[in-house]
């Protein structure tokens, strides 16, 4: 049975379709996104259906970035703000500052965003992603700061250092999305804060529905409390006048009629993936 939209949702945009004065209604194209994280290869013809394409930017050859781009293909490149990877070529050198492993991502460490050094390291590879023609960045693991709230730790501390390092970013010219974070920014919401000046768009993952099964790609879908979150933090974007994207993890053909009917309703631009490595 198709999913019905909670009608108290619906307020919150009422942007919905845009109405020409012959009365005729637009639908607009909020399927105009692609997330590619896990793809290595220069295939990339099938981008030039996408306004927007989230990518490991070092893993595409800079004549194909150039190219797509003038045919208003728009790079986000991917920088992992809040955690490290351990295949990184920088691993080594800021492993020390880890302080906490993550769940379901095993290469994957927590990692002390108050450190300086950190941050400048963030700044210059966005600076390098600038130089190679990314339109903006895909800037992941804002949710350290959650991470450090939870271990009583200076998580102010932590969102401070998120703050500098968005507007840092954002100062080079590049566009600067993030990839959830959804309780730092309630946060900065409530304080008033003017990060979101710097702030071009919030990406929220899995807001109708959730990875069950990490190693063998089982979904099922987001709880009602959670999706209710998500999606208050979203309108409160778009009520601001930010860009609002969300990324599904999905193969039932009903919940993604339902995600959808929902974001060309209320013009959240979308991808849904069928796997995890979002290939």
């Amino acid at each position: 049975m198709k999913k019905l939209l909670p009608l108290l949702l619906i307020p919150l945009f009422l942007v919905g379709c845009k109405r020409q004065d012959n009365d005729e209604y637009i639908i607009p194209n909020m399927q105009d996104y692609g997330v590619f994280l896990g793809r290595s290869d220069n295939n990339v013809d099938g981008f030039n259906k996408y306004k927007y394409v989230s990518v490991e930017l070092d893993e595409f050859g800079s004549s194909n970035i150039d190219r797509l781009s003038k045919k208003g293909v728009n790079f986000l490149a991917y920088l992992n703000v809040g955690s490290l990877e351990n295949f990184r070529d920088y691993y080594e050198e800021y492993e020390s500052i880890t302080f906490k492993d993550y769940e379901n991502w095993p290469e994957e460490r927590w990692i002390d965003v108050t450190n300086t050094s950190w941050q400048d390291k963030v700044v210059s590879l966005a600076q390098g992603f600038k130089n190679d023609g990314a339109f903006g960045v895909y800037l992941d693991n804002v949710d350290v700061y959650s991470i450090a709230k939870e271990d009583e730790m200076n998580y102010q501390a932590f969102g401070d250092a998120i703050k500098s390092m968005i507007t840092r970013i954002n100062a080079l010219g590049l566009k600067v999305l993030v990839n959830g974070g959804a309780e730092y920014f309630d946060d900065m919401f409530d304080q008033n804060d003017n990060v979101f000046d710097s702030l071009w768009a919030y990406h929220q993952e899995e807001v109708f529905s959730q990875i069950s099964d990490y190693e063998h790609n089982g979904f099922t879908t987001q709880t009602e409390e959670d999706k209710a979150y998500y999606i208050s933090i979203a309108s409160k974007m778009h009520q601001i006048g930010k860009e609002v994207f969300f990324l599904e993890y999905t193969t039932d053909s009903s919940l993604i009629e339902a995600i959808e009917h929902y974001c060309v309703l209320v013009e959240i631009h979308y991808y849904i993936s069928s796997t995890v490595e979002l290939l």
